[in-house]
């Protein structure tokens, strides 16, 4: 008697192991870029600032575009800075404010992994100021 419970026991077990091996594991999360600085300021016009960011599933041989965009309408941005960045993982990037750099508009980072323009990370807009 034990041993046709143990049997039908097994069987059980190994059926259930099947079919929740077979199922699909959700998809990792999918890569996200967090740009952590610069902060909303505001900067001076000619310091130099440093931007930061982090992505969890991203690897550090992957290499982003760092941007800082000037925000010229709600809908119109200007590129006013760019430069390629190593260290998709965990990494950052020095700049400095331009001295023509519009003091009365809003300015923001953005990271873009260079493999994929569809991962891209949007710090804080933050302001700059005339010494």
């Amino acid at each position: 008697m034990n041993s046709k419970i143990f049997t039908i026991f097994t069987i059980l077990f190994v059926l259930l192991a099947t079919f929740v091996t077979s199922i699909p594991i959700e998809k990792r999360a999918k890569k996200v870029i967090h740009v952590t600085s610069p902060g909303k300021g505001p900067w001076a016009l000619k310091s130099d600032q440093v931007v930061s960011w982090w992505c969890n599933e991203c690897k550090s041989d992957e290499d982003v575009i760092v941007r800082i965009i000037q925000k010229k309408s709600s809908s119109s941005n200007v590129e006013v800075y760019k430069k390629d960045g190593k260290n998709a993982f965990d990494g950052h990037l020095q700049f400095t404010i331009g001295k023509d750099w519009d003091v009365k508009k809003k300015y923001f980072a953005e990271v873009t992994l260079k493999s994929d323009s569809k991962v891209v990370g949007k710090g804080v807009e933050f302001g700059i100021f005339k010494p």
